[in-house]
């Protein structure tokens, strides 16, 4: 079992280095442990770190929810019909980490969980969200499709 707080601490560290951090941030009901913003180039990161005592169906659907009602359209968009020029790719990241056993129903949805959005035919980029889950009781991560090239990073802290 790996300790879900020390976990928390090292991914602060990671995303300290050069990310804008919030803590904590909500949106809407859900209250995050961290937003951390990057920006470099016209490309841009959103990631959402919550702990959990058992990540549930529930909190990946409201997620999911929160990417298309407030985060890519207020965040990403600024409330405009596409982002501002310039402007190549934005990735939305989700990170949970479950001091329980992750169910396997939501470790299905997480690994079939897919959102990308291209702007003007991809003139303006391109936006991509993506979900990373610790299972800290097994010591295992789940991600979805777009975090695969994560899995690497976020293993490493993991450890």
């Amino acid at each position: 079992m790996i300790d879900p707080y020390g976990l928390l601490e090292r991914l602060m560290e990671y995303y300290a280095s050069g990310y804008e951090l919030s803590c904590p941030y909500q949106i809407g009901n859900t209250i995050y442990d961290t937003y951390a913003a990057y920006e470099q180039f016209n490309c841009f990161e959103h990631a959402f770190i919550r702990s959990t005592i058992t990540l549930s169906r529930g909190d990946i659907l409201r997620f999911r929810e929160q990417v298309t009602g407030y985060i890519e359209p207020w965040l990403v968009r600024d409330g405009g019909e596409a982002p501002p020029p310039g402007h190549i790719y934005t990735y939305i990241t989700g990170v949970f980490i479950s001091e329980r056993h992750i169910h396997e129903d939501v470790r299905r949805l997480i690994r079939r969980f897919r959102y990308y959005k291209g702007y003007g035919y991809y003139r303006s980029g391109y936006c991509q969200a993506r979900i990373a889950a610790f299972d800290t009781e097994t010591g295992s991560l789940i991600c979805s499709p777009a975090a695969r090239e994560l899995m690497q990073e976020y293993s490493r802290i993991l450890k």
